[in-house]
């Protein structure tokens, strides 16, 4: 059975997720962003290198960001599905929360790539909210994205003050391997405004290197290789164009229809 995924947006950017998963299979993932989970049915598993780390029910856990690895899921015959929430903390919110926060900054670095958090009425608060907003399908506001980042390392930090380090490396300015970034977030709609400040680049610094690496724009990269996703969709699967052209960044289902046909000779509906 498919997996259901639904997002929450605050300016035509991804900020948080709702994953309800029927499908046990594993898949890669790079994330360039810090990712707060909270697991509320059945268990999400990620591998990273050689260590398979298990968040279970009720529990939550921080992924650092540009970490390359594999995740599936898993649940018991009584739950039928897994589910799992998740929440996005931009380098900005975090600067601006530890400028407010007062914390022993004494303690040495934390480098694990995931950290296991124990759960609080803050945290749980916080999930309450983006689950609420994501519930009634809508838009965030920048201002309570903000407030709520500065939430969710409060709930971390009253009870663990010794993750102080976490959060300034968290918040420490670091650039994207592009070539990984490109690789899973090509089949997003946004702006290469915000792919390039997702990577830690500028626009003309995205643009320079994306040209010395791939040989071609952004723009152009980014169209051939969605096109090259739904060309695999249609000879490897039994879904139709309207099932997948949104997945796949496309806005409406006749721009992609001329785009494929301009691409491979053929509209979709012919070329199985």
């Amino acid at each position: 059975m498919e997996n259901n995924f639904q997002f929450l947006e605050c300016e035509g950017v991804q900020i948080a997720a709702f994953i309800e998963a029927r499908s046990e299979e594993e898949h890669p993932f790079y994330f360039p962003m810090n990712i707060l989970f909270y697991v509320k049915k059945g268990k999400q598993h990620i591998r990273i290198d050689n260590d398979l780390h298990t968040v279970s029910k009720n529990q939550f856990c921080l992924l650092r960001k540009h970490i390359k690895g594999s995740a599936f899921k898993s649940w018991n015959k009584n739950e039928e599905c897994a589910i799992v929430y998740a929440f996005i903390l931009q380098d900005q919110f975090i600067k601006e929360a530890l400028n407010e926060f007062q914390f022993d900054q004494s303690h040495p670095p934390i480098n694990d790539k995931v950290i296991f958090l124990p759960k609080n009425k803050i945290l749980t608060g916080l999930f309450d909210t983006i689950i609420s907003y994501l519930t009634d399908n809508e838009e965030i506001d920048k201002n309570l994205v903000r407030l709520k980042t500065k939430e969710a390392i409060l709930g971390i930090l009253k009870f663990h003050p010794e993750y102080y380090s976490i959060f300034t490396q968290l918040a420490t300015h670091a650039k994207a391997d592009l070539e990984e970034f490109m690789e899973f977030n090509y089949m997003f709609n946004v702006s290469l405004i915000t792919i390039a400040e997702s990577t830690g680049r500028s626009l003309s610094t995205f643009n320079r290197e994306f040209k010395t690496i791939f040989n071609e724009t952004p723009h152009r990269w980014i169209l051939k290789r969605r096109l090259q996703e739904a060309k695999k969709l249609l000879l490897t699967t039994e879904k139709r164009p309207s099932d997948f052209y949104m997945d796949l960044g496309f806005e409406d289902l006749a721009h992609f229809s001329r785009t494929f046909k301009k691409e491979f000779g053929k509209p979709p509906r012919e070329f199985r």
